[in-house]
Formats: structure tokens, sequence, C-alpha cells
């Protein structure tokens, strides 16, 4: 389930910029379409660990790794807090937490430092918190950081930590290359083929002929209740609303639209445009000569053909657009020159541009009347987003002030809806016919984020025209459910579980017998039961790694042993047992592919690095005398999975 946070950690990159992806865990969070979060109260103000003169407190720990978890549930949307820590999330994000504040303490011992300006730059440069304009916005850069509960100090604090670490990791990490000799037996591998045999003894063949009692189906139930585990779901309320709602509130004046009329006064008027082609050179004598030329008698091609250009065909232009794209320059000379003729060379951040006016248009300017009904309706439209705003801002208000779901309800008049039982990816148990469309779209990210008791939440469902409110109404954590609502279920693997025994002891003593294929193919034919036939198996690395993770078991198996060996294997939800047997290796030459051999040094080089990444970290968290507090550790991880509400 958290195989991404394990390799992401483990990679190269997770190396180098583990600190940095710890520091703004809550930047890329508040990024995200999620909103809410845990409360922390009751872990108490104390560290989790001690590094040099610094500590880890129990906030600060306990909202990095809820950031940190939000940032992988966006991934796995079935990921709760429990299975994050029982997988090593939460010990993870601590060690790289330790692993910052360690390097950054060692980085400043020796004289390194991240300026004021570096940390600006690092946060301007963050796509959060940039407006519509591509630039950094302050207003955006704060409600993010109000939004997660985080302070400016906390935030630069972490990247200026983050800085510091790259000072010392980079150059640790960088450039390391494997040699020629050391990749050659690892690019061979790649090459090498394999021929085998695989057999198989299913459990099905040795299961009880008679049912399970209750006492052998309850007791093999408890055992294994984590098997039939339904992941935790949500019931959520909620209602929906348009802003067709408020398009009755929305009225035009005859005086608004006179108003904006005045105010784009100068796009309504009468105005000329001129088509235009143009060319563009480096210096002001080489556009005189080719404007001579042409007005010489040459065609704008064949001047631009001999000064090696082509012209560019610029169709209509307007001064106004003349300007923006070239500059005032430039639509002065080509506004001041007649159709059929060259303008006067005119320069711009570009270049100096020949242009020539193959005609001139005169646009007749339009009345207020010839252009109410635009007016009006982008007057409506803008009346109508502000009224929206208003009014979901004033909901957010009332929410903030204690506001219920059925309350708000109630005042405007909306219909509250309830959702079936969910799972976090909107599949609904038992609902095979359910769809999480429309507003179930929008609430599913955030709902599986808030705690039953948080605060009703508004999110937008479909850009400015509609919108949910809504609240969890229940949560019914992760179980396995009622024993008799999967007996059937239960009561087969029961049977298999018996089988498997069985099929075990023959499926070991035919691995016994086999060290050649022949020798398998007698055991397998002298069995007391019939079995599968024996499958035949010739293929090489290169298919495997091609089939990314999808190679049955078995398989994968053979690539692992050693020649002439067999060896068993249990299949999937104890179906029965794999016998495999390795007749062949076909070993591959990998000097006399070069493509292969440099990519192998190139990626084994990526290794070498992180290797000297972690080393390096491991030197510095014992240069820190880390000290690790178990027991505040262990009370933030009761507080994150719930252990405590359950004791």
């Amino acid at each position: 389930m958290i195989t991404f946070f394990r390799s992401f950690f483990n990679s190269k990159i997770g190396v180098v910029v583990s600190l940095i992806f710890l520091a703004l865990i809550a930047v890329a969070f508040a990024a995200s379409d999620v909103t809410g979060g845990a409360s922390f109260g009751g872990v108490g103000n104390e560290s989790v660990a001690q590094i040099g003169g610094e500590e880890i407190g129990t906030g600060e720990f306990s909202t990095t790794v809820t950031n940190a978890f939000q940032q992988f549930r966006q991934r796995n949307p079935q990921l709760d807090m429990a299975s994050f820590d029982a997988q090593g999330g939460i010990d993870g994000v601590l060690e790289e937490m330790i692993g910052s504040y360690a390097s950054a303490e060692f980085a400043a011992s020796i004289g390194l430092g991240a300026s004021k300006r570096l940390v600006d730059s690092e946060i301007a440069g963050i796509q959060a918190f940039k407006g519509a304009d591509g630039r950094f916005d302050e207003t955006l850069f704060r409600n993010a950081l109000a939004q997660q509960g985080l302070t400016e100090a906390r935030v630069r604090e972490d990247i200026r930590r983050s800085l510091l670490g790259d000072q010392l990791l980079l150059p640790a990490t960088f450039g390391a290359k494997l040699s020629r000799q050391m990749a050659l037996p690892y690019a061979g591998l790649i090459l090498e083929g394999r021929e085998g045999q695989i057999a198989f003894v299913p459990s099905a063949a040795f299961a009880p002929k008679t049912a399970p009692t209750n006492d052998q189906l309850q007791k093999f139930y408890a055992a294994n209740a984590a098997r039939y585990r339904i992941p935790e779901r949500r019931i959520l309320r909620f209602a929906t609303f348009t802003t067709d709602r408020f398009r009755d509130q929305v009225k035009v004046s005859d005086a608004e639209i006179a108003a904006l009329y005045k105010k784009r006064s100068a796009e309504f008027a009468a105005t000329e445009k001129r088509d235009v082609e143009q060319l563009i050179v480096p210096t002001e004598a080489a556009a005189k000569a080719i404007a001579a030329k042409i007005n010489g008698g040459a065609s704008m091609a064949a001047a631009a053909k001999e000064a090696g250009l082509a012209p560019i065909d610029l169709g209509l232009q307007s001064k106004q657009e003349l300007t923006k794209n070239a500059s005032a320059a430039v639509a002065n000379a080509v506004f001041a020159t007649a159709a059929g003729k060259v303008a006067a060379p005119a320069r711009s951040p570009l270049g100096w541009h020949v242009v020539r006016v193959d005609s001139v248009s005169a646009i007749a300017g339009r009345s207020v009347e010839q252009v109410r009904n635009l007016l009006e309706n982008e007057i409506a439209q803008e009346k109508l987003r502000q009224t929206v705003a208003d009014f979901t801002a004033n909901l957010e208000d009332r929410i903030a002030d204690g506001a219920s779901l059925a309350d708000i309800a109630k005042d405007e008049k909306l219909e509250l809806q309830v959702s079936p039982e969910m799972l976090a990816n909107g599949q609904a148990p038992g609902r095979p016919d359910f769809a999480p469309t429309g507003a179930y779209q929008a609430m599913l990210p955030v709902a599986f984020g808030l705690e039953e008791d948080a605060e009703p939440q508004l999110v937008e469902v479909q850009q400015g025209k509609e919108f949910a409110v809504f609240e969890v109404q229940e949560i019914k954590r992760a179980a396995p459910p009622p024993l008799a609502s999967v007996r059937q279920r239960v009561a087969a693997d029961w049977a298999l579980a018996q089988g498997l025994a069985s099929a075990r002891k023959l499926a070991d003593g035919i691995a016994k017998s086999s060290r050649t294929p022949a020798a398998l193919e007698k055991a397998v034919a002298g069995t007391s039961v019939r079995l599968p036939n024996i499958e035949q198996i010739r293929t090489n690395r290169q298919t495997i790694m091609q089939q990314q993770g999808r190679v049955p078991p078995p398989v994968a198996l053979l690539f692992s042993m050693a020649e002439g060996t067999t060896k068993v294997l249990e299949g999937p939800n104890r179906t029965g047992w794999f016998i495999v047997h390795l007749s062949k290796i076909n070993r591959g030459d990998a000097s006399k592919v070069p493509e292969l051999m440099a990519a192998t040094q190139q990626q084994l080089g990526q290794v070498m690095a992180d290797e000297y990444g972690r080393q390096l970290l491991a030197a510095l968290k014992v240069e820190a005398n880390v000290k690790r507090n178990p027991e505040a550790i262990k009370r933030v991880k009761d507080q994150l999975t719930g252990r405590n509400r359950e004791n």
C-alpha cells in the first residue's frame, strides 16, 4: 500500500530532496484540493527528539506527519493513518525530520549559511503561491499558511534547514560513477535468459469434503479477520446549490451600461486596421536596404529571400495591437503609411521592422445600443459572480461561528441528502449501481481527511456554477464484516487452508525428487491425485523488466535460483503450491552492447550516490548525538492513528 513512500525515500532523488520534501510538505498540501485536518490536542508540548541543541516538538511532528499522510493519500485514497504507521510512514517522516535538523546543524557549524534572500527566492518560486499573472502573491501565501495552521517563521526555518542540507548532500552525491568493470556483471544480468518448469499442487485437491462446523469456522474467521477487513467507510450529509438561484437578484441599470460603455469607449470607437506583412532584421542599415529594394519594385518575398529570410503575414492589425505586439514606434510608422507602401523602418525589442501595408480597412464605431446586450451580459455575469462570492463567504463565516449544516439548509431552503456508505475511492459496498459523480467527486477527497465531529465544509462542484456544503455524518472504521455476511467465502477459504497443508507435503516430496526436468515430470505423473500439466518456461530478464511488476511470482522466482535447483512457492490466496525447477541459465555478454553498459553505469551511479547520501546522513545523526523520546513518539502515534480513542 505504501510502496511509493518507501521507494521515494529509498531513491537517489529521495535522498537528495527528502529534506526539501519535508520542508515543503505543507506547501504542496496547501496547493492541493484537500482541506481540513486533524486536531492534535492531547499530545502535550514535549519533544519527540533532540538533535544537538535543537528539539522537534510534538506539535511540529504531528503537523508534518499529517501533511505527509495527506500527500500520500492523494495517490492512494484508501490509505488510513493506522496503515501509514504500520508500514513505516510515521517513523520515516521522523527520521527525515531528524536528518534535516542534523544536516542543518552540521552545515552551520562549518560556516555554511542560507540567507533570507535565498529563502525568499525559494518561497517565491513555489507554484502554490503564484497568482494569475505568474508572480508571487503574498495573499495566497498567507492564506495557504493559515489554512494549514502554519506560521511563516516555521516554513522559513524548514526551508532554511533544507537549503543547508542541500549544500552538504548535493556535493556528496553529485557525479558518482561506477567503473565499466564493476558494471559489467550487472549489465550481463539484464541479458540473461532462464529456462525452467513450473508444476502446481492445488489445495482444492486435498480440501475436506464436509462443511466446517460453526466452531471451526468461528476460530478460522477470528484468526484471519484481517483478510476480510472492509476499509473505512463514511456517510456524508450534504446539500448542493447552483448559481441559478441568484440570477433573479441580479439587475442591470441603464446607468451601469452607460458607465461601462464610456469606460471602454476606445474599444467601440471608429478605428482603422491595416493588413500588413513584415520582416525583422537586426540592424537599421539592413532594414533600410530591404525597404529600398521593395520601394524600387521588388516584392516583399523576393527581398526577404535575398536576405535569407521569409516575410510573416500578420493579417489585419489595429494600432493598439501593433503597439502591444511590436512597439509604439513600429505602430506609428505603419499607421502613417498608405496602402501598397512600405513603412519607414522602426525598432522594437526584437529588432528593426520592415512592414508593408497591403490594405487599409476602416471599421465603423458601435453605439451604446449596438453593444447593449454585450455590456448588459458582462455586467450581469460580474454581479452574479460577486453575489455568489458574497454568499459563499457568508456561509463560511457562519460555519466558522458554529452554524450546523441543518441550520444552514433550513435558512437557505436547501434540500439535505445522505450518501450511502462510501469508501475513499467512491465505491459503495453493496451498491454496485452507485456512481460517485457530480458533488461526490468534489466532496470525497475532503471528506476522508475530516474527523467525525469536524465542522461543515463548502466545496466547489463545478467551477463558478455549482457548490456543495456537507459534513461527515458517520465514520465506520475499517473492520471485518459480520461472519454471516461472508460465511460462504470464509467456508471456501477454510477448506483451502485445510487442503494447503496436505498440498505442501506433496509439493515438498515432488521438489525433493526433482533434480532434472525429467524427474519433475515423473514425480508429477506418479502422484495419487491428478495435477495440472507442467508449464515450460523460457524467458529473459529484459522481458521480465518490461512487464513492470506484473510478473507471475513463480516466474520471478526463476530469476533468484541457482541452476539445477528446485523450490516450492505458495500460490496466491492459499490456492496451492508451485514447484519451480530452473534447468538452464543462458548468460549474456553485455560488453558487446555499449548502450546497455552506458545505461547500467548511469543507473548504478545513481545507486552509489544514494548510498553516499545515506551514509553522510547517518554520520551526521551520530555527530549530532540524536536522542529520541519513545514515549512522546508513541503518544503522537496514538493520537494520530486514533488508538487513544480505542483504549
